[in-house]
């Protein structure tokens, strides 16, 4: 039996200025482009500065198998350098 490949759309919002639907648009159309399995949004008003591991990404993380896709709109949204 064949895995069924996840694609997460990871949403974090940092500040009540982003545009949320501009993002989800942005990773739908990756995921379009790139022929991945439908996207399940995941999202959270974080700050960057907060440890990944105190964030909902880390929840992701701990689900994705291999073959499975972590989509964002732009690499800032996982968190800074």
């Amino acid at each position: 039996m064949d895995k069924k490949i996840k694609t997460i759309g990871y949403l974090r919002m940092s500040t009540i200025d982003q545009d949320i639907e501009k993002n989800k648009t942005d990773i739908l159309y990756l995921a379009n482009e790139k022929n991945l399995s439908k996207v399940q949004f995941v999202q959270e008003h974080a700050s960057g500065r907060i440890s990944w591991k105190k964030r909902k990404i880390a929840e992701i993380m701990d689900t994705l198998e291999s073959n499975d896709n972590i989509v964002v709109s732009e690499l800032s949204r996982l968190g800074r350098s």
